[in-house]
């Protein structure tokens, strides 16, 4: 069974080992080495102490922390849809992919956020990560940050009001 859970202080370490190993095996290839073996479990415990903005979820099964994603309530200003939130961070362990922790999360961080748009961007070379997106409803917006490698596509989860 999937738990998700608001991130507490005592998870922040294993929470910082699943953000390094989901990034490596995410990236590992589909991004330059130099920026993958910056990702290590100390930069992310590190920026998840500093980041006291997001807001963060983790998955447990188990009581093993499978998943997390984080999100902050308005979006940078970069990106093309005013008054957003923002999901910065959706990642869970390769092997627990494809059992319902992405899309748990997903739910219950769209529940937290309520009846707002959601803007996210992802790498453009990513594909599964755009076609799980677009399968949980959210929509290309046209919109590419940056070149090369490290392009990223922006995706927007209109809310069923319309606002």
């Amino acid at each position: 069974m999937i738990q998700t859970l608001p991130l507490a202080p005592e998870d922040i370490p294993e929470k910082a080992a699943v953000h390094a190993q989901t990034w490596q095996e995410t990236y590992r290839g589909l991004l330059p080495d130099e920026l993958n073996d910056t990702i290590t479990p100390q930069f992310a415990e590190d920026v998840t102490r500093r980041l006291t903005s997001l807001r963060t979820l983790v998955a447990k099964i188990d009581g093993r922390i499978v998943g997390y994603i984080s999100w902050s309530d308005r979006c940078r200003e970069h990106f093309s849809v005013d008054g957003a939130a923002e999901v910065g961070n959706l990642y869970v362990l390769r092997e627990f992919q494809g059992r319902g922790v992405g899309r748990a999360l997903l739910d219950a961080a769209l529940r937290c956020i309520g009846e707002r748009d959601v803007v996210l961007s992802a790498f453009s070379s990513n594909a599964a990560a755009l076609g799980f997106y677009e399968h949980v409803g959210f929509v290309r917006t046209g919109v590419t940050f940056d070149e090369g490698p490290m392009e990223e596509t922006e995706l927007v989860f209109r809310h069923k009001s319309g606002t």
